[in-house]
């Protein structure tokens, strides 16, 4: 008898993981997320920046700040599946036609960073509607070559 009513018990647990996982939230007294930007000769540049309106880093909040940084390009989230993060861009015409030929760069390199912060996001997989500028896929830090401005040069509010 006992026996029997172990394996439902395993049974709920297992059917319960699945393979989508939640990201933590870290509390930070001060919290810093990416900013990307073109040097003067047309180089990626990336820094921290204070960010002293966030408590907490998680998919929500950092969704929230780029969305608010980028009002013409609505990020949303899909899932989060081991260590990849979905999002989606329902309409990517300015991000893809208007930004130019570096703007999709620079911002697509400010998403992949703030959200490779995250402990457990490695990836993240883009997916809009391919344009002149622009086009979706998997993306990591890796794939952009970038310079890392040191914190001399980035001075703190």
């Amino acid at each position: 008898m006992k026996k029997m009513l172990y394996l439902p018990l395993l049974v709920l647990l297992f059917a319960c993981g699945g393979n989508d996982a939640e990201t933590e939230t870290l509390p930070a007294t001060e919290i810093s997320l990416w900013d990307a930007d073109m040097d003067s000769v047309g180089n990626l540049v990336m820094e921290k920046r204070l960010t002293p309106e966030l408590d907490t880093l998680s998919v929500n909040t950092i969704l929230s700040h780029i969305n608010s940084s980028n009002p013409t390009i609505v990020l949303e989230q899909v899932r989060v599946t081991a260590d990849t993060l979905f999002l989606r861009i329902t309409d990517a015409h300015y991000l893809t036609q208007q930004m130019g030929s570096s703007g999709p760069d620079v911002y697509i390199a400010e998403v992949v960073y703030n959200f490779t912060e995250l402990p457990g996001i490695r990836f993240v997989h883009l997916d809009f509607e391919e344009g002149d500028h622009a086009q979706p896929g998997l993306f990591k830090r890796e794939d952009f070559e970038v310079s890392i401005r040191p914190a001399a040069e980035n001075p703190q509010p």
